[in-house]
């Protein structure tokens, strides 16, 4: 096991120290074991769930994505520059 240091906002703190003490567990345990389920989690898999879940906004419930993207490149000027 390696030792670190970090460095966390008070609120985060508070926060972290609130739930291990829920857990009863060290607050060092409840990050080691959120970042073992992090870590093993697949992020493709998230990045579905993460489409999957979102609706659109209600001024946009009948533009097409693909349409709509196009459209904003087609008039990037970092995707096509002009001459200066």
């Amino acid at each position: 096991m390696h030792r670190t240091q970090i460095y966390l906002q008070d609120d985060l703190y508070e926060h972290l120290k609130l739930r291990a003490a829920s857990m009863r567990v060290s607050i060092s345990e409840l990050i080691r074991g959120t970042l073992e389920r992090d870590i093993h989690k697949d992020p493709a898999a998230d990045a579905q769930a993460f489409f999957e879940r979102l609706k659109p906004l209600e001024s946009f419930a009948t533009t097409d994505a693909s349409t709509y993207v196009r459209n904003i490149r087609s008039k990037s000027r970092i995707m096509h520059p002009t001459d200066a």
